[in-house]
């Protein structure tokens, strides 16, 4: 936002650098990403039409996919519209907008996935849920947080309930990968995150344009937002249906 507002550099340069980070970045990931050994025993081939075919009737897996994808709606339209929703609301510049809509939230995120996964490992100790309920406590602080932010009065405000949703997220997201892996056996757990990416990502467009024209309507914000609390609260209720039924290694480890 900063780059963008200075009448030297504008915004091609923005995109310019991130870029250039991005292609850096690959450097220490070939780096210190390595393959694992291969296992023993080779991993069953699928063919694409029997993983699918077994995917689709998973019941699990179909309320993994519903539970990626609803609370996503709220996280995209955040990504992607506070930063103008902030500018338009409090009458702020382009960079204070976007550090205030975006930095603090993925600080909480980063904070968020730490703290939630540390709390998911332990929990897994206890119950073969574990993950399950760290995700759902996650997604409860998003009640809070989406409606505060849609009825926030100052921009001190919005900040705070933008930093609960982050740590909510933080819980949310860390989580969901090991979840696919309880309800998914490992040859088709690539493909499943696969196609939890493409709804959760494609309805994410979707709710970007629907602000849009919401917003365009004169919708007010407590309105909108209201309803992706409401969504929150249903992807709660998902998350604690699904049933794991592939034991992990440190929950067997503590049986």
């Amino acid at each position: 936002g900063y780059v963008a507002d200075s009448p030297t550099l504008g915004w091609r340069t923005a995109f310019f650098v991130c870029g250039i980070v991005g292609v850096i970045y690959v450097v220490p990931l070939m780096s210190f990403l390595k393959a694992p050994p291969a296992p023993e025993t080779p991993l069953e081939k699928v063919a694409p039409q029997a993983a699918l075919r077994e995917l689709l009737t998973n019941p699990g897996f179909l309320l993994m996919v519903l539970y990626f994808t609803l609370p996503a709606l709220a996280g995209w339209v955040i990504r992607d519209w506070m930063p103008a929703i902030l500018k338009e609301q409090f009458g702020l510049g382009q960079g204070k907008a976007g550090v205030s809509a975006v930095l603090y939230v993925q600080l909480a995120s980063l904070v968020g996935a730490a703290w939630g996964g540390w709390q998911a490992d332990r929990w897994m100790r206890r119950t073969l849920r574990g993950r399950i309920f760290v995700s759902a406590i996650g997604m409860m602080l998003f009640l809070p947080a989406l409606f505060g932010v849609g009825n926030a009065g100052t921009l001190t405000a919005a900040v705070m309930f933008l930093l609960l949703f982050g740590i909510g997220w933080g819980f949310f997201d860390c989580n969901n990968m090991p979840i696919l892996c309880q309800v998914v056996r490992p040859e088709l757990r690539a493909t499943g995150y696969g196609i939890m990416n493409m709804v959760s990502i494609s309805c994410g467009g979707f709710a970007d344009w629907g602000f849009g024209v919401l917003r365009d309507r004169d919708v007010p914000l407590n309105i909108i937002f209201g309803v992706f609390a409401g969504l929150a609260l249903i992807s709660v209720v998902i998350v604690l249906q699904i049933k794991p039924k592939i034991v992990s290694d440190e929950f067997a480890a503590t049986r």
